[in-house]
Formats: structure tokens, C-alpha cells, sequence
């Protein structure tokens, strides 16, 4: 598979997404549920995938659903140095469709890829808005693809 898309924008993302409700207990429970989240894993991916797919996601992962602390907790349990911090929500709004438009003119609309960065599942919240938010990621994909491929 080529890295160019020739005829629309693909929809990809980084990192962590909301593991299912069933896996989220298995995975709470700690060393003592390890073997059922191990079985569990593998439905629970390919549901994840699954998600994905419904929401528009082109290019898909496993969504990090086997990662303990994402990646927050990898750095922590590998690494010292680090202090936790929390920052009042802020006043970000997603640009539209036209910021994906201008990037596409200036590096070619064949190397365009939109994605979201690897915090999505675990700064979002509640999965149900993870999933909306992909699927407005691939709705503004093709909202820009109408512009750049008439």
C-alpha cells in the first residue's frame, strides 16, 4: 500500500482510544484480572477496530486499549523527572476544513493525511465523544476532499 492517496483526504489517528466497558473492568481490576483481560483483549480490539471503521477511520489500531497509563504511564514507569500536572480546560476550537484545504495546496493533497494527535481517548473523556470526534475528523476530511478533488 502507497503512502499517497490519489483521489481524497484518508483519516487516520495516534494513540489511545476508550476501551470497551467490559475490558475497562477487567483491566481495573489489576494483576488480579490479568489472564481474563488477556482473553478479553482480542474481541475487545477488534471491536475497537470496528468503532474505527463507523466512524470513518481509513487507516486503523488497536487503539492502545492494552496499555496501562497510555502514555503517560509508560513514560512514568520507565523514566524519573516527571511531576504530574493538570491545566484548567481551555478555549481550543478545532480549525474547519479550509486549514486542511491550505496545508493540502502547500505539500500536495496526495500526502494529506488527517489524524488526530495521541492524546484523543485519554484528554476527551467519555468514549461517546471520542467516537463523535472521529467521526467529525472524517466528515472534515471529506469536506476538504469535495474542495481539492471536484
Amino acid at each position: 500500500m502507497g503512502m499517497h492517496s490519489t483521489g481524497r483526504i484518508r483519516v487516520s489517528h495516534a494513540g489511545a482510544l476508550p476501551r470497551p466497558a467490559d475490558l475497562q473492568r477487567l483491566f481495573a481490576a489489576g494483576p488480579a484480572g490479568a489472564d481474563a483481560f488477556a482473553e478479553a483483549l482480542p474481541g475487545a480490539v477488534a471491536s475497537v477496530v470496528d468503532q474505527q471503521i463507523a466512524a470513518g477511520v481509513d487507516i486503523v489500531n488497536d487503539g492502545e486499549i492494552s496499555k496501562r497509563g497510555l502514555f503517560i504511564g509508560y513514560v512514568r514507569d520507565r523514566m524519573a523527572g516527571f511531576e504530574a500536572r493538570s491545566f484548567p480546560a481551555g478555549t481550543y476550537q478545532p480549525p474547519n476544513a479550509g486549514v486542511t484545504g491550505r496545508f493540502a495546496r502547500l505539500v500536495g493533497r496526495e500526502n494529506v493525511v488527517a489524524g488526530t494527535d495521541c492524546g484523543l481517548g485519554g484528554r476527551v473523556g467519555h468514549p461517546e465523544i471520542v467516537w463523535a470526534k472521529l467521526a467529525d475528523l472524517a466528515a472534515g476530511a471529506r469536506l476538504a476532499t469535495a474542495q481539492l478533488w471536484p
